[in-house]
């Protein structure tokens, strides 16, 4: 059964039904976890993430996945089943049919939505949706910013990052002397992760100068072939476009071996790459706009300044409002002086590993939680 598809009916029943009364007593309980568990998206790596950091607490917890090697969203929960704290790691509308799949009078506690947007208003619908939450989760004070007027109150609360994930990564082996990479998901917007302004950057800083190269990893560019192509026929001969699903230790060695990663994204809700290649001691060139900002204090990263612009999404995933435009020559020139500067890359690769540590630290995360999340937590184990 495939996600079900959140009509206006669909939204107006699990609203209707309202929630049922709280369970008289939650000690013990496990917390669990809603979320798309076995997908490579964001949304789905922060639920893994989650269910890791109550675990290396000792807290009891349960991975609620809502999809099966078929995909399968039938967990209809028998019973009124109570729980210490659901957190539903499911944008609103997917939060929405997981509710009607599971029950909406079955699901008993405190709920909460990790949500993650990327435009600087978050869809009304949305705003509205939160009255079915204690509380709204976002990864960073702009998504938060976003979802301002939600009839449920807002908190940040960042991604936590297992520092010693990255610790002996095994680089792939190197294929230039300078060696930068960019990666996004075509599901996740062109337009938004705005690879062609990684290439354009790299070929204003580079032309088409052999023994370096930019790997542009991507997945899921078969559903979208013209854009595919499009970016294959566009790229000097020292881009090199990977469109594969790979395993996530790859992932890590090939972001490990690059001397720069870029992201000149047009708008992030938090950015997650980018944290993971500042805990790798990976220099970033990165967009001075939206989520990655809560973790690239000065000295941590390049950022190139940016300005408004409409949004123009050819894909049709995102409409109206405005996102950031990057300066691709302050880009370029970032990307110059890392090649230069050997001991500067080492410097920004050490500084990012201090601020993940600091900030995105599962430690960090478990004390951004409400009160309560954090005594359910520590009280069972």
């Amino acid at each position: 059964m495939a996600a079900p598809t959140v009509t206006r009916a669909l939204r107006a029943y699990v609203h209707a039904a309202g929630r049922p009364a709280a369970a008289p007593d939650t000690a013990g309980l496990p917390i669990k976890v809603v979320g798309l568990f076995e997908r490579s998206h964001g949304i789905a790596a922060s639920a893994r993430l989650a269910v890791r950091a109550f675990e290396a607490l000792g807290a009891p917890v349960e991975a609620v996945s809502l999809t099966g090697s078929g995909g399968d969203w039938r967990r209809r929960l028998a019973d009124a089943t109570p729980a210490a704290a659901w957190i539903f790691h499911l944008n609103a509308p997917e939060m929405v049919g997981a509710l009607a799949c599971l029950g909406p009078r079955q699901v008993v506690g405190p709920r909460f939505g990790y949500w993650a947007w990327e435009l600087p208003r978050a869809p009304r619908s949305w705003l509205k949706d939160a009255r079915l939450v204690d509380e709204v989760w976002a990864p960073s004070r702009y998504t938060a910013e976003a979802l301002a007027g939600a009839a449920a109150p807002v908190r940040v609360v960042p991604h936590p990052l297992f520092l010693e994930d990255y610790q002996g990564i095994a680089p792939l082996p190197r294929r230039a002397a300078f060696q930068a990479v960019a990666m996004f998901d075509f599901n996740s917007s062109a337009a938004r992760k705005n690879p062609r302004g990684a290439i354009e950057a790299f070929r204003r800083a580079f032309g088409e100068e052999p023994g370096l190269e930019l790997t542009l990893k991507t997945q899921n560019g078969a559903r979208f072939p013209d854009l595919l192509a499009a970016l294959r026929r566009d790229a000097p001969g020292n881009v090199r476009i990977v469109d594969e699903t790979w395993p996530y230790g790859e992932v890590k060695r090939l972001i490990a071996g690059a001397d720069a990663l870029i992201s000149l994204h047009r708008a992030e809700g938090f950015g997650l790459p980018m944290a993971e290649a500042m805990a790798l001691g990976v220099p970033v060139v990165a967009t001075a706009f939206s989520g990655n900002l809560d973790f690239m204090p000065e000295g941590a990263a390049l950022l190139a300044p940016a300005t408004s612009t409409a949004v123009d999404d050819p894909q049709g995933i995102y409409r109206g409002q405005t996102w950031a435009e990057p300066d691709l020559d302050a880009a370029a020139s970032a990307l110059v002086t890392l090649r230069r500067d050997p001991a500067l890359r080492a410097r920004l690769g050490e500084a990012g590993r201090r601020v993940v540590a600091e900030k995105l630290s599962p430690q960090a995360w478990f004390q951004s939680l409400p009160a309560a999340v954090r005594t359910a937590a520590l009280a069972a184990r």
